[in-house]
C-alpha cells in the first residue's frame, strides 16, 4: 500500500507518525515550505523539521523542536541585543547548520531532506513541495503585508488573515519525486494541518493542485476537534479568508480536491450538513504515537 501525505507541520507530522508505524505501508510526505525562512543567517524549515523529528520520535514536548533541549545560544543573543523571539534550541541548531552549509554548497532542498531522514533513522520518505523558494505572506485588513513567520512567531497569529499570497509560486517547479508519488498512491491523504497556511502553499506549486485533483481516492482529515483548531489559528482563518465556520470551512477550503473528509466525533452534527461529499466519523485526536496509529489503521481500512 502505498500512501502519498500533504502536511503542514504538528498536525501533518503526527498524522504522517500514523501510517509510518504500519509496516505493509510506505509513505511519502510531502511538506509545506511556505513557512521557511532565514533566521538569525541560518536556513529554518519549520515543517520540514517538525515531520522529521516527530517520525524519529525526537519531537520537543509541544510538537515542534527536540525533546529535552536547552536554549543557552538563543538566550544569549539577547545580550547582542538581537531579538531571539524566535526560539531555536541547541541541538536543533545542528540541522540548521547542515542545512545551511548545504544550501550554500548548491545542494537542493530534497537531497539535504533526505540525507536528514537517513541520518535519524526515518522509514518513511520526505519531500519538501519544492526545491524552490515559495514563502506564504499575509495580508492583513489594513493593506500590509507581513512574512508568515512574523505573523506566526513574532506577532503570535493574533492578527487577522484577510488576505494570503505564495511568492515565488509562478516560477516554482514540485520537487523530484512530489508529482510521481501523488499519481503512484494508492491513498492520497490531506493531513489534519491548517488549509490555508499549511496545505494551500504546497497546492499552490504548479502541477501539484492539478495532480491532486485527478487522484481517484483523496481523503483529508480535519484539523478541527469540536469546531476548533488542536494548535494553532486554523478555525480563525478559516472564517476571516470567508470560509463557512467549522468543517464546513474545511471542505470548502478543499473544494474539488477530495473525495472523503474524516472529522472527528465531537463534530459528528456536521456530517449531515456536509452534503454531497463521502464523511466519515473517528477519533482524530492523535497527539499520542498509538493513537496516530489507530486513526492511521481507521483510514485504510475505508
Amino acid at each position: 500500500m502505498r500512501v502519498a501525505i500533504l502536511s503542514g507541520g504538528v498536525g501533518g507530522a503526527r498524522m504522517a507518525r500514523g501510517f509510518d508505524q504500519i509496516p505493509h505501508v510506505t509513505t511519502t510526505v510531502i511538506v509545506n515550505v511556505g513557512d521557511d525562512e532565514t533566521t538569525y543567517g541560518l536556513a529554518v524549515s519549520p515543517d520540514l523539521d517538525t515531520v522529521v523529528y516527530t517520525l524519529a520520535n525526537i519531537e520537543g514536548p509541544h510538537g515542534w523542536g527536540l525533546a529535552k533541549d536547552t536554549f543557552a545560544a538563543n538566550d544569549q543573543l539577547a545580550r547582542f541585543g538581537i531579538d531571539n523571539t524566535f526560539q531555536l534550541g541547541d541541538r536543533d541548531l545542528a540541522l540548521k547548520l547542515f542545512r545551511t552549509i548545504q544550501l550554500q554548497a548548491g545542494t537542493p532542498l530534497s537531497t539535504i531532506t533526505d540525507l536528514v531522514r537517513q541520518a535519524l533513522g526515518v522509514r518513511s520518505r520526505i519531500l519538501p513541495a519544492t526545491d524552490d523558494r515559495l514563502r506564504t505572506e499575509i495580508g492583513l485588513s489594513d493593506g500590509t503585508w507581513i512574512s508568515f513567520q512574523q505573523y506566526f512567531v513574532h506577532r503570535r497569529h493574533t492578527d487577522e488573515v484577510a488576505r494570503l499570497r505564495f511568492a515565488g509560486e509562478e516560477t516554482s517547479t514540485a520537487a523530484p519525486g512530489v508529482i510521481d508519488s501523488i499519481e503512484t498512491a494508492d491513498l492520497l491523504l490531506v493531513a489534519p494541518s491548517n488549509p490555508p497556511l499549511s496545505i494551500w502553499p504546497i497546492l499552490a506549486v504548479p502541477g501539484i493542485k492539478e495532480a491532486v485533483s485527478a487522484h481517484r481516492h483523496t481523503v483529508a482529515v480535519s484539523p478541527l476537534i469540536g469546531g476548533k483548531a488542536v494548535k494553532g489559528p486554523a478555525d480563525r482563518v478559516l472564517r476571516s479568508l470567508g470560509l463557512p465556520p467549522g468543517n464546513a470551512g474545511v471542505a470548502s477550503a478543499y473544494e474539488g480536491l477530495i473525495d472523503r473528509l474524516v472529522i472527528d466525533v465531537s463534530d459528528i452534527a456536521d456530517a449531515e450538513s456536509l452534503s454531497g461529499l463521502d464523511v466519515q466519523v473517528a477519533d482524530t485526536a492523535i497527539a499520542d504515537r498509538n493513537a496516530a496509529r489507530r486513526l492511521a489503521t481507521a483510514i485504510l481500512a475505508l
